[in-house]
């Protein structure tokens, strides 16, 4: 079961903004705290107004690497949080992707775009098409991850499905956690040849308070923590990734995830 967790990284106290506390744990940090040996390792830049609460990776990005090689597999991003991508950003980290023995593939966050953004995605599928082709082309092969929330289940997003080799797959919102099983059987349908990862919040969203990042409830932790262990049984996730940026505020959905973790690592699946 340990093989099967995933921890998600942004670079340090990118979420102030959302949670307006400190945190000061590193993504590798993270990974250890929380005893998973896979790590997705997502860059965010500022935005106005942000300037001085974190900084994003820079390059080269190699450094940041280097301490990396503690963990099994890790994947980069090459679709920033956001959505924002950068063409000079994209071929640095697929160079590296392929320098790097224990990185597995690329990672595109927020790709796909919410209504009433005329853009879909953050890349054209002319443009994934070749992602794809430098992704599978000689030498070693790496795989394309992307992030799917629930709602973008009703987005004509199908053919880009198709590109994607793994699709983690985001619950924003607390409520919704009680149609986990009724939106994966959807993706299922939309994407029947992805492999797919189940992304765990240990927060919960509201874009109209301060903070807009408040803990999630222990009881809405362990059920999608639970449901992704039976789902892993079934064979119908390949894993399970809990969202790591704050595990340093003394939250008891984080503390429980942890927990939960040296409970059930030693499980054969």
């Amino acid at each position: 079961m340990r093989d099967r967790l995933w921890v998600f990284c942004n670079p340090v106290n990118a979420d102030y903004e959302y949670v307006r506390k400190r945190s000061v744990m590193s993504p590798l940090e993270s990974a250890i705290y929380l005893g998973v040996p896979n790590m997705i390792m997502v860059n965010q830049y500022p935005e106005a107004g942000q300037q001085g609460w974190y900084k994003p990776w820079e390059p080269p990005f190699e450094q940041y690497a280097y301490p990396l090689e503690l963990e099994k597999r890790v994947v980069w991003s090459i679709v920033d949080a956001g959505g924002v991508t950068k063409d000079w950003e994209r071929e640095q980290v697929l160079a590296m992707a392929r320098r790097t023995p224990n990185f597995v593939g690329v990672f595109m966050d927020d790709f796909f775009h919410e209504e009433p953004d005329p853009k879909l995605a953050s890349l054209t599928l002319d443009e994934l098409r070749a992602v794809q082709r430098e992704l599978k082309g000689s030498g070693k092969k790496l795989d394309l991850y992307v992030t799917l929330y629930t709602q973008m289940l009703n987005r004509p997003i199908g053919e880009y499905l198709k590109l994607i080799d793994v699709i983690t797959f985001w619950t924003g919102e607390t409520a919704e956690l009680a149609n986990l099983d009724q939106n994966l059987t959807r993706l299922e349908k939309l994407a029947p040849k992805s492999r797919k990862l189940l992304g765990c919040y240990t927060a919960e969203y509201d874009k109209h308070r301060t903070p807009m990042w408040l803990p999630l409830p222990v009881p809405a932790m362990q059920h999608q923590c639970e449901v992704g262990l039976e789902w892993l049984r079934e064979g119908r996730i390949e894993g399970i990734i809990i969202y790591g940026n704050f595990f340093d505020l003394g939250w008891e959905a984080v503390e429980w995830a942890r927990s939960w973790i040296q409970r059930i690592e030693d499980t054969n699946l």
